[in-house]
């Protein structure tokens, strides 16, 4: 198979194949020549040297492999005697040229063989090796070429040469590097291998793997990282991201439950601690502080943030100490916590539950339920349903109301609790569902007796208080507050007859610690807002029926309080008017609208320090009454 190509400024002529000259045709040419038949825009010349009949080949011999470096002797034998096979079919040159080509070709060729060995096989610059290596390329030269190479088929000729066609450019680069081309007309046996320049290699640095690098994202890792990002989304739109991110916030509670709060009770013992003087007998005791002196002393420890956080009742979503409920007591000081059915599942859970949270707050915990019996029996589940009021108040037994104040309070106690928000001593004159079960009577004096007796019977022991409920009454409505707000229509003198008749009985005894106060328009006290932020609803609860104690206001989550307010302005309104403890907010973020409230008002002065620590003294003897700040414990 004959390949064409034109050769510049010779028209069409092409060249002969591969196969029709000898491979050693070529490497008579000088290097000089190679090169510039290889440059761009070059014209092809006839070599001087050859006979016009003889025309160049553009084939190069392939480079030489390891194995032949190392063994030159016959590799120059089959090299000669492949040059004197391909010689018999290639034209010969004229005779009176004959020594003059010979000899040139000799030294061509000898200085190409120099050439192409690699840098790694030339022998060392200095040493007895020099001439050793010298004498070798000497018999190398002198080596007959009688030896004939193994003939190869005419098509893997072809093939071999057009491989050596493609790589003549990448061979002629290398050669290049090696030898100058000043040096390259040299008769080998005047430059010493010390003067042949050998081209450095650069220097390769060991690859070192570094961890975590060169290892792409996998499928796995990123639908991993996609859901942690969508759960911190979740959070952060449920819990607030205020909330969620700030430094008080959801995210802080990973140091652990607890943290490092220190319980101001302990604060209190250590410092009435007594120590005798060394030496001296018949030293005196100092003498029990009153409850009012502890109440003092645990005040003037306490920060605005600390007196604000025993102000709040919360709620929480969960059967176990979560870590909402966690940022809520120990980031918050929250001294105060009601539990609904969602957070009883079992006894042993319940009593671990409220253990828990007895254990990390700033003070002594109130841990409240709504324990009345009937509709609203949160105990169910674990001591089976209890009787109603409306069922105990047909009885019209005391004793019988009595006993089940006993009942509830030993259960309750056993469990963690020490404030009961019942019972409920709305006199019920119309049907309302809220209240269906939940009262004792249809007149305040059946009301008034049974209700007392079942709070005597709660209370017997002081580990569980009462709190009465719902002031100003919502016997004569038909709104759940839950839902809406109530409008209660009555008279002031039917108000005072009917509705407030139980508060002021019972207020009389001395056995009232806590009232809670629901929401809901008075219209002949107060016709525009709500009674557990109307200071003059409260006013009568403090003024008219003389109660000191703590004022518990209904749910501030309650729709008839959030139709109409935010929860920072619902908590400011409340302690204006009177309130003391503010109840169920139910996540960091809610607690953290109230405080926040309750604060810029107190910076500003709309609620001065002295409000804040009437209420404050309230709740904390409520709590000594409970047995929770006992100083010998």
């Amino acid at each position: 198979m004959t390949t064409g190509k034109e050769v510049p400024e010779q028209g069409n002529t092409t060249e002969k194949s591969a196969e029709d000259g000898p491979v050693s045709v070529l490497e008579t040419a000088s290097h000089e020549e190679a090169e510039a038949a290889l440059a761009p825009g070059a014209k092809t010349q006839q070599n001087p040297g050859r006979p016009p009949s003889a025309p160049r080949k553009n084939v190069i011999p392939p480079r030489r492999t390891s194995f032949e470096n190392g063994h030159r002797a016959p590799f120059a034998a089959s090299k000669n005697a492949r040059l004197a096979g391909n010689a018999q079919d290639s034209p010969q040159p004229a005779p009176d040229d004959l020594s003059e080509t010979a000899s040139r070709r000799e030294q061509q060729g000898t200085a190409r063989e120099i050439a192409e060995m690699p840098t790694s096989a030339l022998p060392p610059v200095a040493g007895p090796r020099a001439n050793e290596q010298v004498e070798r390329q000497a018999r190398v030269d002198e080596m007959p070429t009688s030896a004939l190479p193994v003939q190869r088929p005419q098509s893997q000729q072809v093939r071999r040469e057009a491989r050596v066609d493609e790589r003549r450019p990448q061979s002629e680069f290398i050669e290049t590097q090696k030898i100058p081309a000043s040096d390259r007309t040299r008769p080998p046996e005047q430059t010493p291998f010390a003067e042949l320049p050998t081209t450095p290699l650069p220097a390769v640095l060991p690859t070192t793997s570094v961890p975590g690098r060169g290892k792409g994202l996998t499928r796995g890792r990123a639908l991993f990282l996609a859901l942690l990002l969508i759960i911190l989304i979740i959070n952060a739109t449920v819990t607030g991201f205020g909330q969620f991110f700030g430094p008080q916030g959801w995210g802080s509670v990973f140091n652990g439950p607890g943290g490092a709060n220190q319980n101001l009770l302990t604060q209190l013992r250590q410092q009435l601690q007594h120590t005798p003087t060394p030496g001296i007998k018949g030293q005196p005791t100092a003498p029990p502080l009153t409850p009012e002196q502890i109440v003092d002393r645990l005040l003037a420890n306490m920060t605005l943030q600390q007196k604000l956080g025993q102000m709040l009742m919360v709620r929480f979503n969960s059967l176990n100490y979560s870590p909402q409920l966690n940022a809520m007591i120990t980031q918050y000081h929250v001294g105060s916590v009601i539990e609904y059915q969602g957070n009883i599942e079992s006894k042993a859970q319940l009593t671990s539950l409220n253990a828990q949270i007895q254990h990390n707050g700033d003070l002594p915990m109130i841990i409240s339920i709504d324990q009345e019996g009937g509709t609203v029996d949160r105990l169910i589940n674990l001591d089976g349903p209890q009787p109603s009021a409306s069922s105990i108040g047909a009885t019209n037994d005391p004793n019988v109301a009595y006993q089940q104040g006993m009942k509830d309070a030993q259960y309750l106690a056993s469990y963690g609790f020490n404030l009961n928000l019942a019972p409920v001593v709305d006199v019920n004159n119309v049907y309302n569902p809220q209240l269906y079960g939940r009262t004792y009577g249809t007149n305040p004096t059946i009301v008034t007796t049974m209700a007392g007796a079942y709070l005597n019977g709660l209370q017997h022991t002081g580990k569980v208080l009462g709190s009465i409920k719902h002031f100003p009454g919502l016997g004569d409505t038909s709104t759940d507050p839950h839902y809406g707000l109530p409008y209660l229509t009555r008279s002031l003198d039917n108000l005072s007859a009917v509705d407030w008749a139980p508060y002021k009985n019972l207020i009389s005894k001395g056995n009232v610690y806590a009232v809670m106060v629901t929401h809901e328009i008075v219209k002949a006290l107060d016709p525009n807002i709500p009674s557990s932020l109307s200071p003059k609803v409260i006013s009568v609860l403090r003024n008219q029926l003389g109660f000191q104690g703590v004022i518990i206001t209904d749910g501030l989550t309650m729709q008839g309080i959030t139709d109409y307010y935010t929860l920072g302005q619902a908590a400011v309104m409340a302690v204006e008017a009177g309130d003391d403890l503010l109840m169920d907010p139910g996540s960091p973020n809610e607690v953290a609208q109230m405080i926040d409230g309750l604060t810029q008002a107190v910076q500003s002065g709309k609620i001065s320090q002295q409000r804040i620590d009437d209420s404050v003294r309230r709740i904390l003897l409520l709590k000594y009454q409970m047995g929770l700040l006992q100083l010998n414990s």
